[in-house]
């Protein structure tokens, strides 16, 4: 069975690190082909999980951009590595952990829903599978990502949220950074996770996790 990031809604998530031991181990996030055996069942649905138009080019760019008004994230784009899915809403489990997107649908990624919406202030998640039983799934390739690298994240109001990778982490999931990946920032920041390293037979799950952060550079709203 899976492991997965223990958490609480809203801004109270990073004082729960000391209850993750309490749920059963250390804070963590399980998403790969070891999730066929728990993915989360009672994630939000899906009714927002469909193809949207391309990502936006051409937007000038900042070292730190101002905060977005809110508006549900629809789909993220990461043009270095050909990603491009649709996304769904993530809520906790009934153990206090945080959802997966459902195996059926390799290319869904999810946004957690009890954080920040992409483009506001604060470290906005979002999680996809690396692979299921059946071959690679969204976020196979989220380690190739660099520095320097967008990622975009259309909203429902069609505005685009465009954020530069500044830096990629590797980590086991024994030492998973939930500090970093849930806690405060005052800033608009992207966390993109997903498993990694070697995959864990005998614990049905992989070993590490893959991290992604990023900071926002630049709203983009539509001209009509």
């Amino acid at each position: 069975m899976p492991s997965r990031v223990a958490g609480v809604p809203g801004n109270r998530l990073v004082l729960a690190l000391a209850g993750v031991v309490t749920l059963g181990g250390v804070g963590l996030i399980g998403l790969g082909v070891s999730g066929v055996l728990g993915a989360g069942s009672e994630a939000a649905p899906a009714a927002n999980a469909r193809q949207e138009p391309a990502p936006v080019t051409g937007v000038p760019l900042s070292k730190m951009a101002a905060p977005m008004k809110a508006a549900r994230p629809t789909a993220v784009y990461i043009p270095s590595i050909g990603v491009s899915a649709p996304l769904m809403e993530l809520g906790l489990d009934t153990r206090g952990a945080i959802q997966t997107p459902p195996l059926d649908s390799p290319n869904l990624a999810g946004w957690y829903r009890y954080g920040p919406v992409p483009g506001q202030r604060g470290a906005a998640v979002i999680t996809g599978h690396l692979d299921t039983r059946n071959g690679p799934a969204v976020f196979a390739r989220l380690k190739e990502v660099k520095r320097g690298d967008q990622v975009q994240v259309l909203r429902a109001d069609r505005s685009v949220a465009v954020f530069v990778v500044d830096k990629v982490e590797h980590t086991p999931k024994t030492r998973f950074p939930a500090k970093k990946v849930y806690g405060k920032l005052r800033y608009p920041g992207l966390r993109l996770v997903t498993c990694g390293g070697a995959f864990d037979r005998q614990a049905h799950s992989y070993r590490d996790n893959t991290i992604v952060y990023a900071h926002l550079a630049a709203p983009y709203y539509p001209k009509s």
